[in-house]
Formats: C-alpha cells, structure tokens, sequence
C-alpha cells in the first residue's frame, strides 16, 4: 500500500467518526429541545390550573364578604312615610 492509500483510508475513518459524532449531537439537541418544551408546557398547565385555583378562591372570598355584610348590616327600620305618602295611603 503506498502512502496515499493509507492517508485516504485514515481520512475516510476520521470522516466517518466525524459524521457519527454530528449525528449524536444533533440527536442530543433534539431530545434536549423536546424535554424543553414538555418541561414549558407542564409549568405552563401548573400556572394555568393554579390561576383556576385562585378564581374560584376569588369567588368564595366574595360570597363570602357579600353574606357577612348581609349578616353585619341591621334590619332597616321603617322610615315614617313622608307627607306625599301620606296622602296615597288609606286612612285607618
């Protein structure tokens, strides 16, 4: 074998490894690209479910103040009708 043999054969070896070691990175970039975006769209449907959460708490905390108030506020006594009222109304 003369030496351009030998020199190509290697050349063809380190082309191959080469070519092996791209194919592995790019691979590895896609699979890491893909546990990205599973990883986003988990943190994305946690936030999602957690601003769900916090309206239907918003929801009871405003129910919750509306019947307070309701049980805080006394019972309105009558006012003594005024004198226009007093002419619609039946005499007794």
């Amino acid at each position: 074998m003369n030496s351009n043999d030998i020199l190509a054969q290697q050349q063809a070896i380190l082309n191959q490894a080469m070519q092996n070691a791209q194919n592995w990175q790019i691979v590895y970039l896609v699979v890491s690209l893909a546990i990205f975006i599973i990883g986003a769209w988990v943190i994305y449907m946690f936030y999602a479910r957690l601003r769900d959460i916090a309206d239907e708490l918003r929801k009871f905390r405003i129910a919750y103040e509306l019947a307070e108030d309701q049980k805080a506020r006394p019972a309105q006594p009558k006012s003594p009708p005024a004198d226009e009222d007093l002419r619609s109304l039946p005499k007794s």
